[in-house]
């Protein structure tokens, strides 16, 4: 992946983050979606790294901070009124993310040039097909993100610079007047992702 200028952003904070996702959640109840009732209980660290054995790479902080913020969405999208939706995948449960780690390995995990970084990489949202996971032993993109967020669907793309730039993201895409259950225009849209993460359809792989 190329890109002239190299991002950064600020260090990782657990309280910046829940803030972010409590200010989400506000967001999407203020438009009448009641997340809320399909969001688990929060795991704390042992519980969380206990149930996660199955993962081969370590928890992050972002990771740890995320799921001591909530337990994930009880059910699928497809079987929750309201999803807790990051953009257009939903937050995973502990017990959904270990099955979609499986499926995404069979799939694209496939791929020798791909095995490495989704082999540890965690996938806490997901939906038909997609995921967005936290690498955690590295990435191809750049060395100025320590932990972005990668989409994988049809294709491995840099979508965040961060965890809390995908919530703060979020945040403005659905308070936006004209959001509706989905993404604000596609005009807006693109612009509210590049002011939080200044530079991202520059790259190129």
């Amino acid at each position: 992946m190329k890109r002239q200028d190299s991002p950064s952003v600020p260090e990782f904070s657990g309280p910046n983050l829940h803030a972010g996702l409590d200010r989400l959640l506000k967001a999407y109840e203020s438009k009448g979606m009641e997340v809320e009732n399909s969001l688990l209980p929060p795991y704390g660290e042992n519980r969380l790294r206990k149930s996660c054995s199955w993962f081969p790479g370590e928890l992050t902080l972002e990771l740890v901070s995320l799921y001591g913020w909530r337990g994930g969405q009880e059910k699928d999208a497809w079987e929750s009124e309201h999803p807790f939706w990051f953009r257009d995948m939903s937050f995973s449960s502990i017990e959904r993310a270990k099955a979609e780690y499986h499926s995404m390995m069979e799939s694209y995990g496939t791929n020798p040039e791909d095995h490495e970084l989704l082999k540890y990489s965690f996938p806490f949202a997901s939906f038909n097909g997609g995921w967005y996971v936290l690498p955690t032993r590295g990435h191809p993109f750049t060395s100025s993100l320590s932990s972005p967020v990668i989409s994988v669907f049809q294709g491995i793309d840099l979508y965040f610079y961060s965890i809390e730039t995908m919530v703060n993201t979020c945040i403005e895409w659905v308070s936006h007047p004209e959001y509706e259950e989905g993404q604000p225009p596609r005009e807006i849209e693109l612009e509210i992702w590049e002011k939080h993460n200044p530079g991202i359809f520059n790259f190129e792989t």
